[in-house]
């Protein structure tokens, strides 16, 4: 049983469930998959979709978001470096849409998965834990909006050259996924 391969303790450690109990982290440990990925697998690509919510357990993670312009010209923008309990996945978890930015492992890393059908069986099945972790994940949303504000807001009240704004932008990135702690 996979609820055995996932410790109680680890569990306790990742923000994202914290406000479970004891016996709904075992009920959440039955739906949770371990997945590892090598240096450079891509988890979730840009315009795919798939209803997953992840969390980093072991090692870092990088989501790129890729801007295309005319004649084929790309950029990609590094927005975040995950790093271990850091969740991702969450807008298309809860809204069915392809997804925002890519995910690509950094180093070698370990994820737990939550897959939506899973999740959503616990919701009709009535179990807390489903909406505790519904209510966290809201919270962390709703926390990189208001930053999001924020610096959207500074940067417009200050109109900033383009070195400025990438400066800005590049300590908004790190504020916003890599410092924040619930």
């Amino acid at each position: 049983m996979i609820a055995d391969t996932i410790p109680d303790r680890l569990m306790q450690d990742i923000p994202l469930f914290r406000l479970l109990n004891p016996t709904e982290r075992r009920q959440l440990a039955e739906i949770i998959q371990i997945k590892v990925y090598k240096p450079g697998d891509l988890i979730l690509e840009q315009g795919k979709e798939s209803r997953n919510l992840w969390v980093v357990v072991e090692g870092k993670c990088e989501v790129v978001r890729h801007i295309d312009h005319e004649e084929a010209d790309r950029e990609s923008v590094v927005l975040a470096t995950l790093e271990p309990y850091s969740q991702f996945g969450e807008m298309s978890f809860f809204q069915p849409a392809p997804h925002s930015a890519d995910v690509r492992a950094q180093t070698r890393v370990k994820l737990l998965r939550i897959a939506h059908i899973d999740y959503q069986d616990l919701i009709d099945e009535g179990i807390w834990a489903a909406f505790k972790i519904s209510h966290t994940a809201v919270e962390t949303l709703s926390q990189r909006l208001r930053r999001m504000d924020d610096w959207v807001a500074e940067l417009l009240a200050h109109k900033p050259d383009s070195d400025n704004h990438l400066s800005e932008w590049n300590t908004f990135r790190e504020k916003l996924f890599d410092r924040w702690n619930l």
